[in-house]
């Protein structure tokens, strides 16, 4: 049982004034906030005496048996003395904190990419170390104040994902679009002398930071294992809209080829020496190739699994594993149609064969092209909803049928990326259309079972169960 003892603050003289601290949007029921009535619109000021400016703040105060809160409403504070177990916290969810803005100009920016007119989220640059640790977002680490980057070593923020693309100064500069050599090795050392976890990241730009400046990249952050646990190597987008920006080379099927050969050949010398392949590539070098992508051995527990890395494997191995699940059902025949972007055609082809050996099952593949973003953008995460309509209008979709779609098609808002609401698109194509899970075999069940939510859970473009998207990387 939480012990709480709150009073009100006489005055405003009687506490340190601050102008941090995070506002409350939700009070969960039976939490401690509930408990001690707190409110929507309350401000979280201090815990123990520290400011809070930010989750992060929040959850590292929290972190104490015994917390002393101080808590605003309008014009009144008030102090509560909690005795609580260590892991609890107050039971509220915040609003959304201001996002650090990026300071670099990427020669391969998805943003700058974008086409004019979309809703104002899809253009904000972020490079916030914060999202890092709390959501694994990849960052530069080039505009972190000295305090900011203090904090990531006194807090533990750990661990931390690394936007590196070239361990050579001058070379990072060209890549990250500065004036200056920009070096990263010095400040993953310091990181990692004071323990901190880290993941890297290569956004591969042909004839820049392939071939041997690669290798020097993956040997020097190989160098610093375990602290750098892996590295992810993902290709380039480039949309059609690139007016007045650097002239850059996507990844072909022979570049994509040689980086398979490359990173094959150093994740065998790194597993004799660190015990570990460390460096992966992004599933999509294998879709360009037509060749499989590694089995689930050769990822060392998919550590980068989020940023779409052995997710066709993870996705493929699951519906080996539960398609018997769909085979030992009796129903009426059903239709479905699989939606994905040119890149995941080849092994939904496999699966969907496989489901057509079940008797109540009828499926299909429909591929979408990108006219959106242009057609050298083949993942499914970044497909228009009208794009997807107009794919599905060709196939000539029956009423019958039952279209499944990779569930970060849509935002949490359930908007396409060109704000498309759901209901428009079956409206739209006329039939019956559901978002999908990361379990193909779940995703039918609950067709089936007529148990599916119209929006997806994902966010937006970011990834997807089929292919990852790493445009929008820093």
């Amino acid at each position: 049982m939480d012990v709480i003892r709150g009073a009100q603050v006489e005055g405003r003289r009687s506490v340190e004034h601050v102008d941090t601290g995070l506002q409350i949007r939700l009070v969960h029921p039976d939490g401690i906030g509930d408990a001690i009535g707190l409110q929507r619109g309350d401000v979280v000021e201090t815990i123990n005496g520290h400011p809070v400016c930010d989750p992060i703040d929040y959850r590292f105060y929290m972190g104490e048996e015994d917390v002393s809160a101080l808590v605003r409403r309008g014009e009144d504070r008030f102090l509560f003395e909690i005795e609580k177990d260590i892991e609890d916290d107050l039971g509220v969810d915040f609003e959304d904190m201001p996002i650090l803005k990026c300071d670099n100009k990427c020669v391969f920016c998805f943003l700058h990419q974008m086409p004019k007119g979309l809703r104002k989220t899809l253009y904000y640059q972020d490079d916030d170390y914060r999202l890092s640790f709390l959501h694994g977002a990849y960052v530069t680490l080039t505009n972190l104040s000295e305090d900011e980057f203090q904090r990531i070593i006194d807090q533990k923020l750990s661990p931390m994902y690394i936007s590196v693309h070239a361990t050579d100064p001058k070379l990072r500069a060209e890549l990250l679009g500065r004036r200056r050599a920009t070096p990263v090795l010095d400040r993953i050392d310091i990181l990692a002398k004071h323990g901190i976890q880290m993941h890297a990241q290569v956004v591969l730009c042909p004839g820049i930071n392939d071939g041997r400046a690669l290798k020097q990249t993956v040997f020097d952050l190989a160098a610093r294992h375990p602290r750098v646990e892996s590295l992810g190597v993902v290709p380039l987008g480039l949309t059609k809209f690139r007016k007045n920006l650097p002239s850059l080379n996507r990844v072909t099927q022979a570049d994509a080829a040689t980086a398979i050969r490359q990173v094959t050949a150093w994740q065998g010398m790194l597993k004799k020496r660190l015990g570990t392949r460390f460096v992966y590539l992004g599933d999509e070098m294998y879709l360009l190739t037509d060749q499989s992508v590694p089995p689930q051995s050769e990822y060392d527990g998919f550590p980068l699994v989020e940023n779409g890395i052995g997710m066709v494997r993870r996705f493929v191995d699951g519906f080996e594993n539960r398609i018997e699940d769909l085979e030992n059902l009796a129903l009426p025949l059903q239709r479905f149609v699989l939606v994905t972007g040119m890149l995941g055609t080849h092994f939904l082809d496999a699966m969907v064969k496989r489901l057509n050996q079940i008797s109540w099952i009828n499926a299909r593949v429909v591929p979408v092209v990108n006219r959106f973003l242009g057609e050298g953008i083949t993942v499914s995460g970044l497909l228009s909803g009208n794009d997807i309509g107009r794919a599905l209008i060709d196939a000539r979709i029956r009423s019958d049928e039952t279209v499944l779609l990779p569930p970060n098609c849509l935002n949490h808002n359930g908007l396409f990326l060109d704000d498309l609401l759901l209901d428009d698109l079956e409206q739209q194509v006329g039939c019956r259309i559901i978002v999908g899970t990361y379990d193909l075999v779940e995703t039918i069940q609950n067709a089936v079972d007529d148990v599916s939510a119209s929006v997806g859970a994902g966010s937006e473009i970011v990834s997807h169960p089929y292919i990852s998207s790493h445009q929008m990387e820093n």
